[in-house]
């Protein structure tokens, strides 16, 4: 998209209802790194008929287009991207997503729930936070999200990474997906999406726009219980209240990233205002004004170093945008 083309664009997009439009706004505000260079159109879509229309305008015209959930698990470059689409706005829970004047909240878990048995079924946004419905969850009983308790990330992006500790991942809990593309949006099961670790198998040129959720009937303390000793778990072995992307490389098949980059003397490294966490060594951190460029930079240290001394590997787990060229 060139500067030329831009106006054309926006005007075009004005049309679509419910669409928010922001330009040339930095995406550092957008991400849990803090970090991230300026999007030229950033898209906040309110209705799932407001995201339908804009992918299918975008396909042809922008292709290259990123789509954000809550900017976790992502490092954007200094010189930032082209065309975004935010999710944020669609984070409704327990509803049909595509049922008109529908609510959140108690209303919503009498009409979009479907009890069977002791396991009910959850329909939510993806733009929602990961945290938000496991609250909801927890005020009505519901359990199977406690051991993800404290990852900051949309249901969205948690689906694609298939985000999740040892004892449980998204894989365990997802029914179906909604998936929106050029024309239009339909549901997969889950099976469809091939989970792997830290990853899904998605239809070409589709995003997720809502998922039927598994959770089981059980008391609100118990789950409270377990929650806080996840969190508990979670803030003594990693740098809470930092800014960071969350683990920045995936584990070797067999291995811990962090425990490789720990033998390797890597804790407390730093390039810039980017530096490896004491607390657990795949985590990098933002002290103060990192850079990507600063973040890049020590990753390509830390891999090339762990290479040399562990003969090991490390494949990033973040996604990187804006790195292509």
């Amino acid at each position: 998209m060139t500067s030329r083309s831009q106006p054309l664009l926006f005007n075009d997009l004005l049309r679509i209802a419910d669409l928010k439009i922001l330009s040339n706004v930095r995406l550092s505000a957008y991400t849990t790194f803090g970090i991230g260079g300026p999007v030229e159109l950033l898209l906040i879509p309110g209705t799932l008929s407001a995201l339908e229309q804009t992918v299918a305008y975008l396909e042809d015209r922008v292709p290259d287009y990123k789509v954000l959930g809550r900017g976790s698990n992502l490092l954007i470059s200094d010189r930032g991207v082209r065309v975004v689409i935010s999710l944020a706005s669609l984070d409704r829970i327990g509803v049909p997503v595509n049922a008109p004047g529908s609510l959140s909240g108690p209303e919503g878990a009498r009409h979009g729930d479907s009890a069977r048995g002791h396991v009910r079924t959850v329909e939510v946004q993806a733009g929602c936070r990961l945290t938000s419905l496991l609250s909801w969850a927890v005020k009505r009983g519901l359990s199977g999200l406690e051991g993800m308790a404290g990852i900051p990330s949309s249901i969205g992006g948690s689906i694609c990474m298939n985000a999740g500790t040892p004892s449980v991942c998204m894989a365990d809990v997802v029914e179906s997906v909604q998936v929106t593309g050029p024309s239009g949006s339909f549901w997969l099961d889950g099976k469809e999406l091939d989970f792997g670790y830290r990853k899904c198998t998605m239809p070409r040129r589709s995003l997720i726009t809502a998922a039927r959720i598994r959770l089981a009937e059980d008391s609100p303390d118990r789950i409270r219980e377990r929650m806080v000793r996840v969190i508990r778990s979670r803030r003594s072995t990693q740098p809470a209240g930092k800014k960071s992307a969350g683990c920045v490389f995936r584990n070797p098949e067999d291995d811990s990233a962090g425990r490789l980059i720990d033998r390797c003397g890597l804790k407390g490294t730093r390039v810039g205002d980017a530096a490896v966490s004491r607390k657990h060594a795949n985590f990098i951190i933002n002290c103060g004004r990192a850079t990507a460029s600063n973040v890049v930079e020590l990753m390509e240290q830390i891999s090339e170093t762990v290479l040399t001394m562990a003969g090991k590997t490390l494949v990033p787990e973040i996604s990187l945008w804006g790195f292509e060229s």
